[in-house]
């Protein structure tokens, strides 16, 4: 028999040599333990010589040396061309139709894969706590042992050698009658499945608000596009006026070239402002969970409602956070699983009780092996005898070296730790819903300044725009007064996209999740 495998490790067994029935199971077992070698996949791993004897051949021999597969690599190297790529956003959402942020928010949520992540830990939790209630329903095995023997002994004439094979199969049946320790485990898995599940909205609110962020920021970049647009629009209008007023000897080369420069700014401040919309783009789409190159309308800034200001107090918003935000609520499962923990330490000290149940039956077949003339009357033989046992079992630690005392201890101290962490993330919930607060408060008085700042450049502008074609004002009172009115238009765009970010991080510090909890629409 020959096994080749990829480490060209070669066994052989001459042919001359009779085994039998021992030898063959021998055989049988190798040929099971070095079929490895021929394996493939990641379902099983091959067996190779080499990287028993020379593991650090598989990694690079520096540390400032790139890796790369070999052909002695395992088969199952990691491949990132045979994962799938993120979806492109055409194919879940329409190109053809403008968006709110209700619409892109339960995209997200179904698309985004953090959402994935959290659930399918939530999932595995669940699996967890079934795993733990299983320990009330009785375990049932299936066992059974065959295989050849020989074994000689003495005898009045001569030495008898019998050899034959036995066959044992058995049915195994055991149950935890009591144990003081298995309702803290559900208690433990109970506790941090709800932990999981308080992650999991989390982590929808996480998702939400990112998303909320990350449209707030393209709608305003889009906006900022609009401006930079009109302002372009003016300062061209006004290098050409200029430039009329140049060939008809009413204004200066100076006047003119200051005038084109304007309008050069301008240009070169509108494509950074559609890079930056580019960027805001990728951001959205990556909270989406979309591929950075979408195409994705829009509703603009401008028909946007803004929040109404927040009839609540900062202390009401306060005590609602702390009522209403999962991860405090996660926190707390965690602290309460730790409490069954030092339950099921203190089990230890307990006894256990289990029941056992065993049925089977045995089979053997044997002969003499010898055969010879003195021992021709020994035949070959056939029997099978049922099996059949039951018992109850007691384990007590009586003693461990105190090391049920130091569990406990130990459990107890993790728990104390787990008070201080909830303790600690109750303090940030604070700190966070009142910066929040803070915030949106200074938004909304912000605003207001702004539409008055807005408003107050318009006029002033034209104003210097009159008096420039009156032959009043100068060419730099009117570029002064178009820069003064475009910054007032991207002050405005931020005071708009400030209001509304401050807004929906409120709602966020506050755990509840609805815009329409805290805030209205206003306008």
């Amino acid at each position: 028999m020959v096994c080749a495998c990829p480490s060209r490790m070669i066994l052989s067994f001459p042919q001359r040599h009779q085994f039998g029935p021992l030898g063959g199971f021998l055989s049988l077992a190798l040929v099971i333990l070095l079929s490895g070698c021929a394996s493939d996949g990641p379902q099983m791993a091959a067996f190779r010589i080499n990287e028993i004897t020379d593991p650090m051949a598989q990694v690079p021999v520096n540390r400032f040396d790139h890796w790369k597969p070999s052909d002695t690599s395992p088969g199952n190297v990691p491949d990132l061309s045979s994962t799938n790529a993120a979806a492109r956003v055409n194919q879940v959402l329409s190109g053809a139709q403008d968006h709110d942020l209700i619409e892109l928010i339960d995209v997200g949520l179904r698309n985004n894969p953090s959402t994935r992540s959290s659930w399918e830990q939530a999932r595995a939790m669940a699996a967890s706590l079934g795993m733990s209630e299983s320990m009330w329903l009785p375990s049932l095995t299936a066992q059974m042992t065959a295989g050849y023997w020989r074994y000689p002994f003495p005898a009045p004439v001569t030495a008898i050698s019998l050899s034959g094979t036995t066959v044992y199969p058995t049915l195994n049946l055991s149950w935890t009658i009591f144990d003081y320790g298995r309702s803290s485990d559900i208690d433990r898995a109970t506790q941090q499945l709800f932990s999981a599940n308080h992650m999991l909205n989390r982590n929808h609110q996480d998702v939400a608000f990112k998303i909320q962020q990350a449209f707030y920021g393209l709608i305003a970049a889009r906006a900022r596009v609009e401006a930079g647009q009109a302002t372009l629009k003016q300062s061209s209008r006004n290098a050409d006026s200029i430039r009329h007023q140049l060939e008809h000897g009413l204004a200066t080369q100076p006047e003119f070239l200051m005038a084109a420069q304007d309008q050069a700014k301008a240009a070169y401040e509108l494509q950074n402002l559609h890079g930056h919309v580019m960027e805001k783009e990728a951001e959205l789409a990556e909270s989406l969970g979309f591929r950075p190159d979408m195409q994705l309308k829009t509703v603009s800034l401008e028909k946007h409602d803004l929040p109404r200001d927040s009839e609540h107090s900062a202390d009401e918003i306060i005590d609602a956070a702390l009522l209403n935000r999962p991860d405090l609520a996660a926190r707390l499962a965690d602290l309460r699983a730790k409490d069954a923990e030092i339950r099921k330490a203190e089990a230890n000290y307990w006894p256990q009780f289990s029941l056992a149940l065993q049925g089977g039956w045995k089979i053997w077949n044997y002969h003499n092996a010898e055969q010879n003339s003195a021992q021709q009357g020994y035949q070959q033989v056939s029997t099978s005898q049922p099996l059949m046992g039951a018992g109850i079992s007691m384990d007590w630690n009586l003693f461990e070296g105190f090391s049920g005392v130091n569990s406990v201890k130990a459990a107890e101290a993790k728990r104390n730790a787990a008070q201080a962490d909830f303790d600690a993330l109750q303090l940030k919930i604070m700190k966070e819903v009142w910066k929040a607060y803070a915030e949106f408060k200074t938004s909304s008085r912000k605003r207001e300044f702004a539409i008055a700042m807005l408003k107050a450049s318009e006029k002033s502008y034209e104003g210097a725009l009159k008096a420039y074609e009156n032959g009043v004002a100068t060419v730099i009172e009117l570029i002064t007064a178009e820069r003064n009115l475009a910054q007032a238009r991207y002050t405005e765009i931020d005071s708009r996209t400030s209001l509304l970010v401050s807004a929906a991080a409120l709602v966020y510090a506050s755990g509840t999740g609805e815009p329409s909890a805290s805030f209205g629409a206003g306008q």
